[in-house]
């Protein structure tokens, strides 16, 4: 629209600046604050070059100021602000419904006293506004002259399509935007999953009462080593170690003291094991160490030292707790099922024998 008419009241401009859905699409756009950028600067360039004008700019219309999302010819201090407060030419072309085209500001009444026409020396004025598609009006693509000038036909045809490339250029910022906010969003939601997960497998893997491994991780462990030892030929040993006595425990002290003689027991089991060994809680009152690149004489010694700590172990809520402890070394191609057959074997053997003893397998 080329004006000839006097420029709209104060009250009309301020309504459709002021309105809050258009403020909202604007503070939307991501785009109020930010550093100046070569996707928008590319395209006042250009104006500036296809239109033989001094300056052309990129306007967003806030509250109180327009932002100079690119400003190209301007000098200081707008070309470092990069902001206006107060009435501009941007404000009127919120009101028109397709380009505002003034020929020479001030032949215009209402015009001539816009504050850029004295601080900037503008005399005409051309702005194709940016329109949402909910027909919400975001600010202009502005080209200026320092004197009075005829826009032509194909001025407004420049300017409209370089209007057009600013906002597609404002939506695939705003759909990046929204990218990289989901990406970010997906990380954390994944984060937390795997947190989850990790806190599931332990679980899955732990024992509730003892925090041991439990019986399904040991057995996974043991498969673990023995293909280890297939590839390595390095010692393993099994320790299995049984409370002795411990349902008369149970039934003279209540089953709330025979859970803390079970975690006693762990207790020591995991002060005794080495960070390649494994201290899993196998059955009821029955653990088992797994104990890698251990050699049968040197397993025995730590169960005897295990067996020792537990007879004497001060934490122990009733006197008289003792282990017995089964041991096994294993044998060239021998499987894990044999090996723990063994073990058991022989803490059956340190029963019958008496208890609080270890005895090895053959």
């Amino acid at each position: 629209m080329s004006f000839s008419a006097p420029a709209p009241s104060d009250d009309e401009v301020n309504a459709a600046r002021l309105d809050p859905a258009r403020l909202q699409a604007v503070c939307d756009t991501g785009l109020l604050d930010t550093p100046a950028e070569e996707s928008f600067d590319r395209l006042t360039r250009l104006a500036t070059r296809l239109l033989e004008v001094p300056a052309t700019f990129v306007s967003l219309v806030d509250a109180g100021r327009d932002f100079y999302k690119s400003t190209i010819g301007f000098g200081e201090p707008l070309a470092s602000a990069r902001q206006l407060q107060g009435r501009t030419f941007c404000h009127y072309a919120l009101l028109s419904q397709g380009p505002l085209l003034l020929d020479d500001v001030c032949a215009l009444p209402g015009f001539a006293d816009v504050p850029t026409v004295q601080t900037l020396g503008v005399r005409a004025y051309a702005g194709v506004p940016l329109v949402t598609p909910e027909g919400l009006v975001l600010g202009s693509f502005c080209a200026v002259d320092m004197q009075p000038r005829h826009w032509t036909a194909r001025d407004v045809e420049v300017l409209t399509e370089l209007a057009h490339a600013t906002l597609r250029e404002i939506t695939l910022r705003q759909a990046l935007t929204q990218l990289a906010e989901t990406n970010r969003l997906l990380a954390e939601e994944m984060h937390k999953v795997g947190v989850l997960n990790e806190r599931l497998s332990e679980l899955a893997h732990t024992d509730a009462l003892t925090g041991l491994n439990n019986r399904r991780a040991y057995d996974q462990q043991l498969a673990r080593e023995w293909r280890r030892v297939q590839r390595n030929g390095a010692p393993l040993s099994v320790l299995l170690v049984d409370a002795d006595h411990f349902k008369a425990v149970n039934d003279q002290h209540g089953h709330a003291v025979g859970d803390h003689v079970l975690r006693v027991l762990a207790g020591v089991l995991q002060e005794s094991a080495r960070e390649i060994d494994v201290a899993a809680r196998v059955g009821g009152e029955e653990f088992a160490v797994l104990l890698a690149d251990t050699d049968a004489t040197s397993a025995a010694g730590v169960a005897e030292r295990i067996r020792s700590q537990i007879a004497q172990a001060e934490a122990m809520p009733v006197a008289g707790v003792t282990v017995s402890i089964g041991v096994a070394t294993l044998l060239a191609e021998e499987r894990p099922d044999s090996l723990q057959h063994r073990a058991d074997q022989a803490l059956y053997m340190a029963k019958s024998q008496g208890r609080n003893r270890v005895v090895s397998a053959r």
